[in-house]
């Protein structure tokens, strides 16, 4: 399966480039000047598309039946790596870019891959990448002043959501077809009457493609914050699932996992608590509250239960990985105590973890057994805390 990960992407480099003011304290366009379409879609699905000049793509022939994605990252420079979970080829470098972490997305098959990066006429725009021919070509290219970030690819690869900063402010959540390249504005920003409501920004979709979630202020519920909503593309349906940062989606019911960091737990705003919502009867279970926090979540693609990443310590790198089901009890995973992300294999036998390794260095584990699986050159930094 593709590892990408839901997490926000708070150490993103690129959010240098997005408007210089807070996003709360940034003046948004009103509906009545916000511009309807803001790129100039192709005539046709066929269409042919520019070639990226700001993603260098690399042909990797074939993409093995178990396998991720990681990314290095020492800075701005980002190399994406095709890791084979099985261990019988080496890495495999499929695409390079300047931006900062954080700004691609996969498809659950790992044949599509969307990046955010600098674009020919915009300053951030989506870039298109299908590693098993090494070509990348512009997906979507707004005004000059637009900022598409927060990509988020639907797991068959199909759609894609991005947030739109302009000069002027936030500008809402948009998808489009990868096919074509087509978008539309699925929510507009909200005007900022409330200082905490943030921008909005995609977080995940369900396995069809069919559900969005994402960020936003709740605007009968100016104050309390900004909220997850899951967001049928299709039909239009919007339901508000509640308070969180983390989300993990599954077929079945209750179909969403959440993990919300801050409010709960013995250490007041660095608690964390995870949560199912059942989205046909719209309805939360609460389950677990920890301290500090949980910094990502999984459902397990073949049985009824979950892993998630506890930091007991609140310094970064420093997370261990665990595993429940809605009624617990919760059980450690191995010994890997400096987890930065944690995954299934496509069958759901074997959790996978990235690890800090050695100096920048990063190693992809077997959670259980601790066996290392690959190594990726600048996977980040190295700790800075004991």
């Amino acid at each position: 399966m593709a590892h990408c990960s839901n997490r926000l992407p708070v150490a993103l480099l690129a959010i240098a480039l997005l408007p210089s003011a807070c996003d709360s304290a940034v003046p948004t366009p009103s509906a009545s000047t916000r511009p309807a379409v803001l790129n100039t879609p192709p005539a046709a699905s066929t269409a042919v598309r520019p070639a990226s000049a700001s993603v260098r793509a690399t042909a990797v022939g074939s993409i093995p039946g178990n396998f991720a994605y990681i990314e290095g990252s020492p800075g701005r420079d980002v190399t994406l790596w095709l890791v084979d979970l099985s261990g019988a080829r080496p890495p495999a470098t499929v695409a390079q870019w300047t931006l900062g972490s954080h700004t691609w997305a996969a498809s659950r098959d790992g044949k599509t891959i969307v990046v955010a990066a600098p674009g020919a006429h915009s300053i951030v725009a989506l870039h298109l990448v299908r590693p098993l021919t090494g070509e990348a070509t512009v997906l979507y290219e707004g005004p000059s002043d637009a900022r598409a970030f927060f990509q988020r690819l639907s797991p068959d690869g199909k759609r894609f959501a991005f947030s739109l900063g302009r000069a002027a402010g936030w500008d809402g959540l948009w998808v489009g077809d990868v096919s074509d390249g087509t978008v539309r504005q699925l929510l507009p920003q909200p005007i900022p009457r409330d200082p905490t409501s943030g921008s909005v920004f995609p977080i995940s979709w369900s396995d069809d493609g069919n559900w969005l979630t994402y960020s936003a202020a709740d605007e009968s519920d100016l104050g309390a914050g900004p909220k997850i909503f899951a967001h049928n593309v299709v039909d239009g349906r919007r339901v508000v699932v509640g308070k969180g940062s983390l989300v993990s989606w599954r077929e079945q019911e209750p179909r969403l996992l959440v993990a919300t960091n801050g409010g709960s737990g013995s250490q007041g705003a660095f608690g964390a608590t995870l949560y199912t919502f059942d989205l046909s009867q719209q309805r939360r279970a609460e389950l677990f509250s920890f301290d500090p926090r949980v910094t990502a979540v999984a459902w397990n693609p073949a049985r009824d239960e979950f892993a998630y990443l506890l930091e007991t310590t609140g310094c970064s790198y420093h997370a261990t990985v665990w595993v429940s089901t809605a009624r617990g009890p919760a059980r450690r995973v191995g010994s890997v105590d400096s987890a930065e992300d944690a995954w299934w294999s496509s069958d759901g036998a074997t959790i996978y973890a990235l690890a800090r390794g050695v100096g920048t260095d990063a190693v992809v584990l077997d959670a259980t057994s601790g066996r290392e699986v690959a190594k990726i050159p600048n996977g980040g930094p190295a700790q800075s805390c004991t």
